[in-house]
């Protein structure tokens, strides 16, 4: 931009009165188009209408499977692909049933198999949790290799390094509000405690404890603390700020963990803000045939860009976040071998006028 603006200035010493208000119309012309670009941003339901009319809101090529699933996937071709800019949001035309906010309470190389469940419809981590919690008695819940486990005890008897293990989780036992975004931050203030929900990909600070009883936190972790608790015996607030998936890399590299919630009997070693905590919210997917109940009762969905990483998340629908249209986006594609960019057309026009003054 420093350039273009330092070209104007020679141009604009060697130009007659003709060529510089050809100039100035042409760019007039380039931030028109450069706006329009950049317009394509609404809430859910402005998307939603708008895009009606251009074919319907694109996502066929970016939403795959495995991003429905595992509501992550590291894939750089398809994150660059998506054209959003890191930190930014590109809605879907799908909504989400909301389930229950759990942790994980640890891993278990074996369950009971008196405790399986069988699932009607698509089986899932969101409604195997959805059938234990109904049965009431039923506080530990697994969902592993595609079988539900309705758990009255906590099974689990390690910690969660292998993915062959079989993850067993609980309810998480304090109040959220806001029940809209998958994951949990506890917001300190004056040394209180509360909990509400936020994006995954958004950064706060965080705290990371003893990954297990037999595992000690390394003291060489910045702001490290030597105490005891219920949720372990050292912990430390590394500096910054931080997404999820992050803090997660940075506390096991300390061999620690991020705990299920955070206790007030650290909270004078912090300080005020919001602090990620490892629990989430369980959401299923669901295109329009699929709802069985009020769209006022399900939450809007987008992918959020972080790197090569696409985050799928459950979102507040009256955010402000980019759109795509399917009919906008295959005439994108049509016209991409013979249409140039605006900054390709910028720095023509520049080469043009300093080659004929």
């Amino acid at each position: 931009m420093f350039l273009c603006q330092s070209t104007f200035v020679l141009l604009e010493r060697n130009m007659n009165g003709i060529e510089m208000l050809a100039l100035q119309f042409i760019t007039i012309l380039m931030v028109i188009q450069i706006s329009a670009n950049n317009s394509t941003h609404g809430t859910f339901d402005y998307a939603r209408t708008y895009c009606s009319q251009h074919g319907g809101m694109a996502y066929i090529d970016i939403v795959t499977t495995s991003l429905l699933t595992d509501y992550k996937v590291n894939d750089c071709s398809l994150a660059n692909s998506s054209g959003l800019n890191d930190g930014e949001s590109l809605w879907i035309p799908r909504l989400a049933d909301l389930g229950t906010y759990i942790t994980e309470d640890g891993c278990a190389t074996a369950l009971p198999q008196d405790s399986t469940l069988n699932l009607t419809g698509k089986p899932s981590l969101f409604q195997c949790t959805k059938e234990c919690l109904a049965r009431g008695s039923m506080n530990y819940i697994s969902f592993h290799n595609g079988q539900c486990y309705c758990m009255a005890d906590d099974h689990s008897d390690l910690e969660c390094l292998d993915l062959g293990h079989a993850a067993v989780y609980r309810k998480f036992q304090f109040d959220v509000k806001e029940r809209k975004h998958r994951c949990i931050v506890a917001k300190l203030n004056n040394r209180q405690f509360g909990y509400t929900s936020a994006k995954c990909s958004d950064k706060h600070s965080g705290v990371c404890v003893d990954r297990s009883a037999q595992s000690t936190l390394q003291s060489s972790c910045i702001r490290y603390h030597a105490t005891f608790s219920e949720i372990g015996h050292h912990f430390c607030a590394p500096p910054g700020l931080f997404m999820k998936n992050e803090l997660k890399g940075k506390c096991l590299k300390y061999n620690g963990k991020l705990p299920p919630h955070l206790y007030q009997g650290i909270s004078h070693y912090l300080e005020n803000g919001l602090y990620f905590v490892d629990s989430f919210l369980t959401f299923d997917p669901q295109t329009p045939g699929e709802y069985s109940v009020s769209e006022d009762f399900l939450a809007c969905l987008s992918i959020t860009k972080q790197g090569c990483m696409l985050i799928l998340e459950t979102d507040e629908c009256d955010n402000v976040n980019r759109y795509q249209c399917d009919a906008e986006t295959q005439s994108q594609q049509r016209g991409a071998t013979t249409r140039m960019d605006s900054k390709y057309i910028l720095v023509f026009i520049c080469l043009f006028f300093i080659k004929t003054t």
